[in-house]
C-alpha cells in the first residue's frame, strides 16, 4: 500500500538516498562486483536502502539491476514503455557521478494510455526517483543517453 500519495500525483517522487565515498570509488573503479554485493546488503529486510523504501510503500523484498547506458555504446537506443507488471513500486538510485554533463537518459513516467509524459533528468550521485507502477496506472521508459554514461540502481518492490 502506498503510504504518501501526496508525494505521487504525477506517479513520482524525488528524493535523496545517503551513499558512502567508498561506494563513489567503487563506481569510479568500475568495480561492478563490490557495488551489486553492497546493494544486496542495503536492500536486504535489514538494509538502508530497504527501510528508506518502507516509509513510501508497503513491500516484502526488492530486485535490482545495475543500469549502465553509454552515448558511446553503438546499441544505446530508447527503451521501451513498460509498467513492471505485478511489481508495486519502483526506483531508479543514481550513481551517475557526472550528471551535468550527462545528456538523454531521462525517466519517462505517463498514465497508461496517455500520450503526455514527464521527463525526469538522471539526479545527481544518491538522488533517487521513486515512482509508481502498473498497479497504480503507470508506465516508464528510459530516453537514450546521448553524451556521457548514467549509472542507475534501478530497482523493483513486490
Amino acid at each position: 500500500m502506498l503510504k504518501r500519495p501526496e508525494l505521487f500525483q504525477n506517479g513520482f517522487h524525488l528524493s535523496h538516498f545517503p551513499l558512502s565515498e567508498e561506494l563513489r570509488e567503487a563506481v569510479h573503479q568500475e568495480n561492478w562486483e563490490g557495488i551489486d554485493a553492497e546493494f544486496k546488503k542495503l536492500t536486504s529486510p535489514e538494509g538502508a536502502l530497504f527501510k528508506f523504501l518502507q516509509a513510501f510503500h508497503e513491500f516484502h523484498q526488492i530486485e535490482f539491476i545495475i543500469s549502465l547506458r553509454d552515448a558511446s555504446h553503438d546499441w544505446e537506443e530508447d527503451g521501451i514503455w513498460h509498467d513492471d507488471g505485478s511489481r508495486v513500486f519502483a526506483f531508479s538510485l543514481s550513481l551517475t557521478l557526472d550528471s551535468d554533463s550527462l545528456k538523454g537518459g531521462r525517466l519517462g513516467i505517463r498514465r497508461k494510455g496517455e500520450e503526455y509524459y514527464m521527463q525526469i533528468p538522471t539526479p545527481a550521485f544518491g538522488g533517487i526517483i521513486l515512482f509508481l507502477t502498473g498497479i497504480y496506472g503507470f508506465e516508464h521508459k528510459i530516453h537514450q543517453v546521448t553524451q556521457g554514461r548514467r549509472v542507475i540502481i534501478a530497482g523493483w518492490c513486490s
